[in-house]
């Protein structure tokens, strides 16, 4: 699966059965909203198939993709004591880079725009340049465990008054389990 538009690109091999569920998500889509389109792609053998689709439904395909059709977690699900056991098989390249980049700050509050700068000349990773982009794998954390886990482990304020430019640093609460967890993978 192929998933293509402004500042993302996102590419995953799935089973069959996943497929089918992406596309018929795919043509149901019909929003005409005012959001930015993207383009979903697949293809395999016996398989060809594109489609222009909302963000809204490019993401939920996305989250299809990445847990095979399964349901994803929330935090209510997850151990209280740590991270849920699953935490680090299912940080996708650009969440597990931005928690190092994080680590890397050692409690330091980041810009977005820092971090996706590090995140490109210290670990090479094809990340966009605008805000919607770290935005977008922050919310793929919340999506996997909900608000309350993401904000433990990725915490978030204002940078100024305007609420246009957002930091970010490791939380406190799981930061050794996660440098304990990256280091070992």
């Amino acid at each position: 699966m192929e998933v293509t538009g402004e500042d993302l690109a996102f590419e995953r091999e799935i089973s069959e059965s996943t497929a089918l569920k992406i596309m018929e998500t795919a043509i149901g889509d019909d929003a005409e909203s005012g959001e930015g389109r993207i383009t979903v792609s697949l293809s395999g053998e016996g398989i060809g198939f594109d489609k222009e689709v909302s963000e809204t439904s490019g993401v939920k395909l996305m989250d299809v993709a990445v847990h095979e059709g399964a349901h994803t977690l929330s935090a209510e699900g997850s151990d209280s004591e740590g991270l849920p056991e699953d935490f680090f098989d299912r940080l996708s390249k650009k969440q597990r880079v931005m928690l190092e980049v994080l680590l890397d700050a050692d409690g330091e509050w980041l810009k977005g725009k820092e971090i996706r700068r590090r995140m490109r000349e210290d670990y090479d990773v094809d990340v966009g340049q605008s805000g919607r982009a770290s935005a977008g794998i922050i919310a793929g954390l919340t999506r996997k465990y909900g608000e309350e886990l993401r904000r433990a482990v990725i915490e978030g304020r204002w940078a100024d008054d305007t609420q246009q430019n957002a930091e970010h640093r490791i939380g406190d609460k799981y930061k050794e389990e996660i440098r304990e967890g990256i280091n070992e993978r």
